[in-house]
């Protein structure tokens, strides 16, 4: 297998990479932070799957390049903004092309899922505000590993069992940052309103 990764950001960059390295498979990868450098490895090389970061000009160019070259490449772009580039026309990116979101940041089984061919975009018909919740998640999921953390749709609120003040004042600062209203029941759950 053979994937292509641009990243401005070499941290994640180095990142990404190291969570490859950790499957047992042989996996050649091309990394470029550059526009050109991207470019020069499309055109010489068969990707199985490229990952762009979306978040960045020049992440939105890439993928349209890459789509006027070749509409059927598979892509995935990681992205922490609910932007689509198909206006989330989610039926016609299904069925035209192969493009899937992944809300950053990119998690170690999510890539196993990417790997396997058993991933979905993560911004499959979702609203702007179901795509910040989704993302808020991710984030306190990372923070506190430990904590079972789930949002539940349905009831439209983050249930967990004895979280901590600080995961809680964590999630509140995340749900202020992006302007969801919410309040907190004597419960320690999160109602969204």
């Amino acid at each position: 297998m053979r994937i292509l990764i641009y990243d401005n950001n070499r941290q994640d960059l180095e990142k990404f990479c190291n969570m490859i390295n950790l499957y047992p498979i042989e996996i050649i990868v091309d990394k470029a932070s550059d526009y050109k450098d991207i470019l020069y490895f499309f055109d010489n090389h068969y990707y199985d799957k490229i990952f762009i970061d979306y978040n960045d000009d020049i992440g939105k160019k890439l993928v349209n390049k890459i789509i006027e070259k070749n509409p059927l490449q598979k892509i995935f772009l990681l992205s922490d903004k609910d932007d689509c580039p198909l206006e989330k026309n989610c039926e016609l990116c299904k069925n035209k092309f192969k493009k899937n979101i992944i809300i950053k940041p990119l998690s170690q089984n999510q890539l196993t899922k990417i790997i396997s061919r058993k991933f979905t975009c993560e911004n499959e018909f979702l609203s702007t505000k179901e795509f910040n919740l989704e993302k808020i998640k991710k984030r306190v999921q990372l923070e506190y590993p430990y904590l079972k953390f789930e949002y539940c749709k349905d009831r439209d609120s983050f249930l967990s069992d004895n979280i901590p003040t600080s995961a809680l004042v964590f999630v509140t600062d995340l749900l202020n940052q992006h302007e969801i209203p919410f309040q907190v029941t004597h419960k320690n759950q999160i109602v969204i309103q």
